[in-house]
């Protein structure tokens, strides 16, 4: 059963799109400004949802993929 672990946390992992550089970036953004930042397309519609002044903006990136932000 421990073995099982491994596989699935691979699966997992390589299931992301965006890379672990990007995604300590994005936190560390949103750390310095206090607002959500995603440039994780799938991450978006959460960021839309939670924002509550609807202050949202999105765009897309050099790479094709949609990024935004709560700008509240």
């Amino acid at each position: 059963m421990k073995y099982l672990f491994l596989p699935v946390a691979m699966f997992l992992t390589g299931c992301a799109s965006q890379d672990l550089n990007e995604q300590f970036e994005d936190r560390l953004l949103e750390a310095a400004t206090g607002k959500d930042y995603s440039r994780n397309p799938s991450h978006c519609e959460n960021i839309k949802r939670r924002c509550i002044d609807k202050d949202y903006a999105q765009w897309t990136q050099k790479n094709g993929q949609i990024a935004c932000a709560c700008n509240t």
